[in-house]
């Protein structure tokens, strides 16, 4: 055994250099090459760390590689451009993630020894390595081969990968700690969680909604609605935001890309009807995602379902046989008619197709590619708007925006190189070309910054009219909450409130059994009502509550009380969860804080047109 393992040690140590690629390129991308670099081919910094796009875009491919092999070992699987916008994503957070660790793992002094590094190695070796066919026996890991490995000198340069992976692991989870050591759930928290979401009340309301009372807006005066703008000055704070001008260059189909489809459409009906698997080729050739994967099977269906030309088409053609090309909006069909039964109202044809779609070609998309690039030189050379004049595009202004995390910009959704090269540029810069897809379409887009407000406030008059409302619905809350305490002042019990309810002319709702983080019938949902609510005692009338839906009285006709010997069953779980949401919480925090401290800049924008 041992010598088929010495054997086959060169293999191995092949396998294991290729696996510990991503690292060793992750350490030459963050800060392997300074000093003299130059800013080309930096897609990033944190802090004074440089991210340089050649070993990021190796690390993404390098996840794509292993995801595509992951998802079916037999056939690996297409990679999507949605894959690819995830893996630049998760790819980016973890080399920032990553760097502010270590960031903030040097400012505490925080230090991992070569005894914890070689613990880890020998008694927690990677999955990559406890999966690998040549540490198995039976199935099993087998520590024995390992072991032998650990040992074998051939070993060393891919054991100190290895240490390196576990050093920046250990030095990562210890920052972590660190971060979430204050967080604490007393036993109280635990009891309450438990409380919350077991115990049920049952009660009795009367409801004096604040539509109901009329307020004059000409009574508030300049004098009160300048008092609350300052008093609440923080609600009217404004974020940065920015206003782009762009020009978008279609990638629209030309006669000579449908014909093309058509001829592919007419190719692909030669192989049906010369005895090709007709499924297999919707499988290799449709791009119909609905019926791709089953062979193009489409299911029955009954006259004036389809659009016309493929109906018509479907139901014109004898079961068993082949047709096309049929030529809809969609693009070129090709149609096996399966099967043909009577049903309500009609025939029912059972049918399968591949699907061709309208589409511009590569040399198409190329041209129009170019031409934006070429709008882009001379946009910096002359002007935005004079080239936009000379190359026909029309110019056009998105509204003013915020920073966001999806880098939704408007009128154009999710575009987060948009986002990114918005607020990271001044006044006047322009893009490089980015692709996105206006009304389901293709295209390219350059962008001109065109606006770029500072943070602060909103002036007074700006909000006047909002404060206004404001200070209206205050009063109308005011007045309710008189009314519900005249009503109070009425009832002595629950048979006085349904007399004195009856006599005013008000309606009753109950609230239903409902929990504490439950709607509350005309209540709606109020957490803090209801932990009010449970304090009662069955029959027992609340004092008048308020919130922005109006003023209640409320009678307590029943409620369940949290149960002892079931909380001890489940308090372990519960105190493991809120511990876990706290920890979250307060890391996703502090990560939010240390990037803004540190400093992140993503300039990916500069190198892809989507990510």
């Amino acid at each position: 055994m041992m010598s088929k393992m010495r054997e086959n040690m060169p293999l191995i140590m092949w396998i294991l250099v290729g696996a510990f690629l991503a690292t060793i390129v992750f350490s030459w991308g963050m800060g392997g090459f300074k000093g003299k670099q130059s800013l080309d081919g930096v897609v990033g910094t944190v802090g004074e760390r440089e991210i340089l796009y050649d070993q990021y875009n190796r690390l993404v491919q390098d996840r794509l590689a292993r995801q595509r092999k992951e998802a079916d070992t037999l056939k690996p699987a297409p990679i999507t451009d949605e894959m690819v916008r995830q893996a630049r994503k998760d790819v980016w957070d973890e080399l920032v993630r990553s760097e502010l660790m270590d960031v903030y793992g040097q400012r505490w002094g925080i230090v991992t020894s070569d005894e914890e590094v070689a613990f880890a190695v020998r008694n927690s070796p990677p999955k990559w390595i406890r999966e690998n066919e040549n540490f198995l026996k039976d199935g099993q890991f087998d520590r024995a081969r390992y072991e032998e490995f650990l040992r074998d000198p051939r070993s060393a340069q891919v054991l100190v990968s290895i240490e390196n992976e576990y050093r920046a692991s250990i030095g990562n989870q210890k920052v972590i700690e660190r971060v979430i050591a204050p967080v604490f759930v007393s036993p109280d928290e635990v009891w309450n969680e438990y409380a919350a979401t077991t115990r049920k009340l049952n009660a009795l309301v009367v409801s004096f909604p604040l539509n109901k009372f009329a307020v004059d807006t000409g009574s508030i005066t300049s004098a009160q609605i300048g008092d609350y703008y300052t008093q609440n000055r923080a609600n009217y704070e404004l974020k940065e935001r920015r206003k782009l001008a762009y020009v978008t260059v279609l990638v629209e189909a030309t006669l000579e890309d449908s014909n093309r489809v058509v001829e592919l459409a007419q190719e692909t009906l030669n192989r049906a009807r010369s005895g090709e698997d007709f499924a297999a080729l919707a499988q290799e050739l449709s791009e119909d995602p609905g019926s791709a994967e089953l062979g193009g099977d489409l299911g029955y269906f009954v006259q004036g379902r389809m659009v016309k030309e493929f109906d018509s088409t479907a139901f014109a053609t004898a079961p068993g046989q082949v047709a096309g090309p049929v030529l809809t909006r969609f693009g070129a069909h090709i149609i096996k008619v399966v099967d043909r039964k009577p049903a309500a109202g009609g025939d029912s044809v059972r049918a399968s197709h591949v699907l061709i779609k309208w589409k511009a070609s590569s040399e198409t998309d190329e041209r129009a590619g170019q031409k934006a690039k070429d709008f882009v030189d001379a946009a910096k050379a002359e002007g935005f708007a004079q080239a936009a004049a000379r190359f026909g595009l029309e110019v056009k202004e998105t509204d003013g925006f915020n920073q966001s995390a999806n880098g939704n910009i408007p009128g154009f959704g999710a575009l987060p190189p948009a986002m990114d090269f918005a607020f990271s540029s001044k006044p006047g810069a322009i893009s490089n070309l980015l692709r996105t897809k206006p009304r389901g379409g293709d295209a390219y887009v350059v962008f001109q910054l065109k606006e770029a407000q500072p943070r602060g406030y909103a002036a007074l008059a700006e909000v006047e009219s909002a404060i206004r409302s404001v200070l209206v619905r205050e009063k109308q809350r005011d007045l309710a909450l008189e009314a519900a305490g005249a009503f109070r002042g009425r009832v002595q019990d629950s048979e006085s409130f349904a007399a004195e309810a009856a006599r005013q002319g008000l309606k009753i709702d109950t609230t239903g059994e409902r929990g504490q983080r439950e709607s509350l019938g005309p209540i709606g949902t109020d957490e803090n009502a209801a932990k009010y609510l449970f304090t009662l005692q069955i029959g027992q009338t609340s004092e008048p509550l308020s919130n922005s839906r109006g003023a209640y009285v409320v009678v307590l006709i029943g409620k369940t009380d949290p149960d002892p010997a079931d909380f001890e069953t489940k308090k372990a779980d519960i105190l493991q969860r809120l511990q876990r949401t706290k920890q979250n919480n307060v890391y996703t925090d502090w990560l939010s804080k240390a990037q803004k401290e540190v400093g992140v800049m993503d300039k990916r924008y500069l190198y892809y047109t989507d990510y």
